[in-house]
């Protein structure tokens, strides 16, 4: 069974799961990725800060030494020169593709070829749970960390040069995420283990001699971490939170809260946004590399074990949030799911027929998540063709912000598809409030924005909110224009504001004293 990247079928594969995996992008002019787009306002307020008067008024610029401007100094400098929606396409693509290619690096260092099981796993890694968060720095950090994996591996008899570039690559991923950065750490010191434990137990000399290079590489960054505010975020443990939780009488909730993510990030791990899919979906991927382990149909490339296996621990015990950083127990998943991608091999002691088997399996897993993925894409797409009518329509006026109250109400249970639609107000002069905090980004909010921002917290925190009462507090802020989704108050009239469009789920209201 020939599954070389050389031959004219592995082509084939390879070119077709790259074209299955570009539809979804062009289905829909704005993609439904929860916090992609507040992302996307920010590089487009910072690229066009300078020259405008307007957002002086209600943005200013915190450029800064942070773990985490990676993607921002490209974002603002696409925003420059292109359409932000086109630029916002342009960056979507660069994250779904960072992670894909990745894989396929580091498959290519383990295996010395690039195999149709490798492809088919990498095109399943393109869409995940952290790219419908829209988490796009983790994204871009994911496949520099496989990459930058995979040539520590490829240089082990160039000691002087894998050192030299890998600190570099080392430094690159700690300014695109530290998170990324401290689990490429943890990785690569699984990865020496392995190759150290490959001749026999190699005593502790050579684990120190190993450890020292490895540290090496971290000074730079930790030392630059160590002058950021970011290092000023803390640590939440899990532990204490569990305390804090019990104090209240509330122990047990949080437990099963804290299970219920972890489960969910898990089996939602190449997500297509309809849950209940997804859930199936992920039954059935997880099932078949487990199973195709146990059988032997498949095995993980030996200077891997270690890795894979710490980051299997590190999905179940992770704290949610490090320093800032939050959703971390949704992120292992994935983390784990590139690693397993890239190190899988067929084993070419089983039967052909099984070796196929498996193949088609993951044709089909692959074919049908993308197939799903872009039909629920689809329809957002013509959800936002009417909001972005509806802006050029309409004068949005000076603020904007929205309201997402069903989310609210169940948090297991939110629409990603809602979530960009307030921030597509700023591409028309309107301010809007996004991540903001000079610890974690290069940008902080001024004058009434700032009051706007900490109004759709107070909202998003509270379940109890209905459309009147948040529209009040927001109008309190000085928001001019708000759109808020709620099927069950859809297009519903408020005194005070008037509905300048509506398409269900959102309804687009304006002050009337604003206008």
């Amino acid at each position: 069974m020939n599954t070389s990247i050389r031959s004219d079928g592995q082509r084939t594969v390879l070119a077709l799961t790259i074209f299955v995996s570009l539809i979804p992008l062009f289905v829909t002019p704005v993609l439904p990725l929860t916090d992609f787009y507040a992302h996307i306002a920010r590089y487009y307020v910072l690229a066009n800060l300078s020259d405008s008067k307007a957002l002086q008024q209600y943005y200013e610029s915190a450029w800064q030494l942070l773990p985490n401007l990676g993607l921002d100094i490209v974002g603002v400098s696409i925003m420059k020169v292109l359409n932000p929606l086109l630029g916002a396409k342009l960056i979507a693509g660069l994250i779904i593709a960072a992670p894909f290619a990745g894989v396929l690096y580091l498959s290519h260092v383990l295996h010395g070829r690039i195999t149709t099981l490798n492809v088919l796993l990498a095109g399943l890694v393109a869409y995940n749970h952290i790219l419908i968060w829209g988490f796009s720095n983790f994204l871009l950090g994911l496949g520099v960390l496989l990459g930058a994996t995979g040539y520590w591996i490829a240089t082990q008899d160039r000691p002087a040069r894998q050192l030299l570039v890998t600190s570099a690559l080392g430094l690159l991923l700690f300014f695109i995420h530290g998170f990324a950065f401290a689990l490429w750490g943890l990785l690569l010191g699984m990865v020496e283990l392995s190759l150290a434990l490959r001749a026999g137990y190699p005593g502790l000399s050579t684990l120190a001699r190993r450890a020292g290079r490895l540290a090496l590489i971290a000074v730079a960054p930790v030392l630059l971490f160590l002058q950021t505010k970011t290092a000023g975020g803390g640590a939440t443990s899990p532990v204490s939170n569990l305390l804090a939780h019990a104090e209240k009488g509330t122990l047990w909730d949080r437990l099963s809260t804290e299970v219920f993510v972890r489960i969910d990030g898990f089996l939602r791990v190449a997500d297509s946004t309809w849950r209940s899919f997804d859930y199936g979906f992920g039954v059935v991927l997880w099932g078949a590399l487990i199973c195709g382990l146990l059988a032997g149909v498949w095995h993980i490339d030996k200077r891997m074990k270690l890795a894979v296996a710490l980051c299997a621990v590190l999905v179940l015990i992770i704290p949610p949030n490090l320093f800032g950083v939050g959703h971390l127990s949704e992120r292992t998943p994935l983390l784990l799911l590139t690693l397993l991608a890239a190190s899988l091999s067929l084993n070419p002691d089983t039967k052909l027929s099984y070796r196929q088997a498996a193949i088609a399996t993951l044709a089909g897993l692959l074919l049908v998540r993308n197939l799903v993925l872009t039909t629920g894409w689809y329809q957002d797409g013509r959800n936002y063709e009417a909001f972005l009518d509806a802006l050029n329509t309409h004068d949005t006026l000076s603020l904007g912000a929205g309201a997402y109250l069903e989310d609210t109400r169940n948090p297991h249970v939110f629409r990603p598809s809602c979530i960009p639609l307030s921030f597509l107000m700023v591409f028309n002069g309107t301010a809007v409030p996004t991540f903001a905090n000079p610890t974690q980004q290069p940008i902080r909010l001024i004058g009434p924005l700032s009051d706007i921002q900490n109004a759709t917290r107070q909202i998003s925190g509270d379940s109890e909110y209905t459309v009147p009462s948040a529209l009040a507090v927001l109008s309190e802020a000085q928001a001019d224009t708000v759109v808020i989704c709620a099927v069950d108050s859809f297009r519903q009239q408020v005194d005070g504001f008037r509905i300048l469009a509506a398409t269900e789920p959102w309804t687009l209201y304006q002050r009337i004293a604003a206008q």
